[in-house]
């Protein structure tokens, strides 16, 4: 599930970023994603995850989208797949105060977290040969101008993340009818089906989205190509800085460990133990050399009823 943060200060940082407001400099040769007072890192370990996850848990709590939980954080199942991908802006000095953050989740046989409600809408796509992959738990806490950058250095991330290593030809996300208009004519995503009330998210209204990435280079050329600078979003998201960003997100993506599926999956949520069985099964051929029952187990002697949370 996703619903961008629904409130005045994305639209207005949306508003900007469609008329081309300059978006700072460019991310520096050794700091992909960087640029004056922040960066964006790969959430790849438990103290990652975990500042992203409470982030979103915090902001989600802020706009009514959820009760606040014991455990503080915003969890799915689809966190624990090892191709999953959370992102995490942070301001500077590194780890000062988390600002932004998104997780990729890539389609698998667990699903994708808008299936509770679009399902039919993204078989659609899988009948046709398409691996869809969703934009989940995307929330920004900046100000207008940081939130420009923000926005588009973190979908540039995703995108070739998804496009380039993930063999993904869909973007899906579910937004808020007031973003939607951004989202068609800033990114160029298209509707896939009609609005609905969440309950995921407490009953708000979402949108379902896509964009196709197999042809989202051409007709990011065509509607931005002329233009010029930062404005032509098609050099920013394709261009020869691609090579090092993507050993940069290969270098920092990687899988939980056991202690960590044990914290995220069991100790601080109920999610492994509510999973279907062929899900659980699913992830245990993923992580073929953690000891399932030894995490249920040592779960127990370490957090002894400790209140946990769903999803």
């Amino acid at each position: 599930m996703m619903v961008s943060v629904g409130t005045s200060r994305l639209s207005r940082i949306l508003e900007a970023v469609e008329k081309r407001a300059p978006v700072g400099r460019a991310a520096s040769a050794t700091s992909w994603a960087s640029a004056g007072e922040w960066n964006i890192d790969v959430a790849c370990d438990r103290v990652g995850r975990e500042r992203a996850w409470r982030l979103v848990h915090d902001v989600y709590c802020d706009k009514g989208y959820q009760a606040r939980r014991g455990a503080g954080l915003r969890l799915l199942l689809q966190d624990a797949l090892p191709e999953s991908l959370t992102l995490l802006a942070e301001s500077r000095p590194q780890g000062a105060s988390p600002l932004a953050t998104l997780t990729l989740i890539p389609d698998s046989p667990l699903g994708l977290p808008m299936d509770d409600l679009y399902g039919a809408e993204l078989d659609e796509l899988r009948a046709v040969g398409r691996r869809p992959c969703e934009i989940a738990k995307l929330v920004a806490c900046v100000e207008e101008r940081a939130g420009m950058e923000l926005l588009l250095q973190l979908f540039r991330l995703a995108y070739l993340y998804a496009r380039r290593m993930a063999g993904c030809t869909d973007f899906v996300i579910t937004v808020h009818p007031r973003h939607e208009k951004y989202y068609r004519r800033l990114l160029l995503f298209e509707p896939i089906g009609e609005p609905r009330p969440y309950a995921a998210v407490n009953g708000v209204t979402a949108v379902p989205m896509r964009l196709d990435l197999v042809t989202a280079e051409a007709r990011y050329r065509e509607r931005f190509g002329h233009l010029s600078g930062r404005a032509n979003l098609h050099a920013f998201f394709v261009n020869c800085d691609e090579p090092a960003i993507l050993d940069w997100l290969r270098a920092g993506q990687r899988p939980m460990s056991e202690a960590e599926l044990r914290y995220f999956m069991v100790e601080r949520s109920d999610l492994l133990e509510r999973a279907a069985p062929a899900d659980r099964m699913y992830l245990q051929g993923r992580y073929l050399a953690c000891d399932f029952e030894r995490i249920f187990v040592e779960a127990e002697v370490v957090l002894p009823g400790t209140g946990r949370i769903g999803a």
